[in-house]
């Protein structure tokens, strides 16, 4: 078995120095605490599962600090529960209650969850003494004598019940608890993302809609532009190629419209499937963008590793890793079990003999490994490198996440320097392009100028709408990274 000396060792690997910079910056409250669990056999002892705060001190590099404050500027710190109402979308609120309802991969999720609370419960069951009952009935027959022959009956009730004098059980149970913990932070999470992803899908078909309007808006353009060129070439103002460029336009806008129309019909059976609908392009929808809130969400960086689903599921990984090691270490050392019994026997031969036909027991017993081939000893081994692993991949997660946030805010703010640049490059086009066809119906300006400028006033008006989906998916990105209640 492992020495106390090993132990402790291994316990100071995984966990941070007393001192450290990066457990002061994420908690101002005393030092890390250790369980003991193992009794005077071994002097043993195994550290208690952490808080997500000591975790982190744990699991990140001793160079990782972590600030109390997010590196991106932001002009609100409060993090508000239904962040989906901020976007003022009563029809987007509905689709995403829908889509959370009638989901499958979330309906099996749930299932898992429900699962894994049975398990949880049946992992508690070996704390408490356990009953059961057996009987048994015999007929001999004499194939010589009909008449002879003996009927034999026993009943027999048993009470037997394990002391968990090493916490070997109760290790089991909190294993079992935070995994349910673990899987049930996973289905929070798990909503949280689809009801992201539910209203990313929905920005989009409110953009794809308005590229088709622009679309066909487009195509009426370049049609009128074609008459005029059509009535100068008649006049003799302008020759046969300046048509076939304005005709070539007319197709190419079309062509654009049919496209968008197919993107717009995959989009909103995207959002029906989603949904649990059949896919028949039928779903309503609001054809304007939703409003951008002012406000931006931010809280702080410490907060985050409790709020986020996703970062308490890895903690609590964390934790069921710690008690497995327990379980572990106690299954090397002796089991105790009290029993008792009770019951009754009859038979023709015991009543010819008048012997006494009920009886009652009671006693205890152990067990201790003597020779396992070192294979609990291995078990140890295994749980600690299991632990090892899960802290770790909780840090990897916590760093994801603390960059998940940090995008976002970026994201957020010049997003909306963007979408104001590109406002002025698309009003500026559409301004320029007024006066070029001015002059191009007096005579003054060829057709290809204008063409040119009709091609920079659609790319620039393509790339405004598109700009508000990036932005509105953006702050959603933002509130999935924050861990906000949808």
């Amino acid at each position: 078995m492992l020495s106390g000396h090993a132990v402790q060792n291994t316990y100071y690997r995984i966990m941070p120095k007393k001192n450290s910079p990066r457990l002061r910056a994420l908690t101002t409250t005393g030092s890390i605490t250790t369980l003991t669990i193992a009794g005077l056999l071994t002097g043993c002892s195994t550290p208690q599962p952490q808080s997500p705060q000591e975790a982190i001190g744990s699991a990140l590099p001793e160079t990782t600090l972590i600030p109390t404050k997010w590196a991106e500027p932001a002009n609100s710190s409060a993090i508000r529960a239904g962040w989906l109402e901020d976007f003022n979308d009563d029809a987007l609120d509905a689709y995403v209650d829908q889509v959370i309802a009638n989901n499958l991969t979330l309906r099996a999720l749930l299932y898992r969850v429900d699962a894994a609370a049975a398990a949880a419960r049946k992992a508690g069951a070996p704390l408490m003494p356990q009953v059961a009952a057996s009987g048994s009935a015999d007929t001999l027959d004499s194939y010589k004598n009909s008449t002879g022959g003996s009927d034999t009956t026993e009943v027999n009730l048993g009470v037997s019940w394990e002391l968990d004098v090493w916490g070997r059980l109760r290790a089991q149970r909190n294993a079992a608890q935070a995994s349910y913990d673990s899987i049930a932070s996973d289905l929070e999470y798990a909503k949280l993302s689809l009801a992201a992803q539910a209203s990313k899908l929905w920005f989009q078909a409110t953009e794809t809609h308005q590229q088709v309007e622009y679309a066909r808006e487009v195509l009426q353009t370049q049609e009128r532009t074609l008459e005029i060129v059509q009535a100068k070439f008649d006049e003799g103002e302008l020759t046969k190629k300046e048509v076939y460029l304005s005709r070539s336009d007319v197709n190419t806008a079309q062509d654009r419209r049919v496209a968008a129309e197919l993107t717009h019909k995959q989009a909103i059976r995207t959002l029906e499937i989603l949904a649990g609908r059949y896919p028949e392009d039928q779903m309503h929808f609001n054809q304007t963008f939703a409003t951008i809130p002012t406000k931006i969400p931010a809280g702080l960086p410490s907060d985050l590793i409790e709020r986020r689903p996703d970062l308490a599921a890895s903690s609590k990984r964390v934790n069921a890793a710690f008690e497995l090691i327990t379980e572990a270490k106690a299954s090397r050392l002796p089991q105790f079990s009290l029993t008792a019994g009770t019951g009754h026997k009859s038979s023709d031969l015991l009543d010819l003999l008048g012997a006494e036909h009920t009886f009652w027991s009671i006693g205890g017993n152990f067990l201790a490994p003597i020779f396992t081939g070192g294979a609990l000893k291995e078990q140890v081994n295994i749980r600690t490198a299991e632990q090892a692993a899960a802290l770790a991949e909780f840090g990897q997660s916590a760093l994801i996440a603390f960059s998940e946030v940090e995008n976002a805010l970026s994201a957020d703010a010049l997003l909306a320097e963007r979408e104001a640049f590109l406002t002025a490059v698309s009003n500026n086009n559409q301004s320029a392009l007024e006066i070029a066809q001015i002059q191009f119906e007096s005579g003054k300006l060829d057709l290809l100028s204008v063409l040119q400028m009709q091609n920079r006033v659609i790319q620039s008006r393509v790339a405004l709408i598109s700009i508000k989906t990036v932005r509105l998916s953006k702050r959603v990105d933002l509130h999935l990274a924050l861990g906000g209640n949808y």
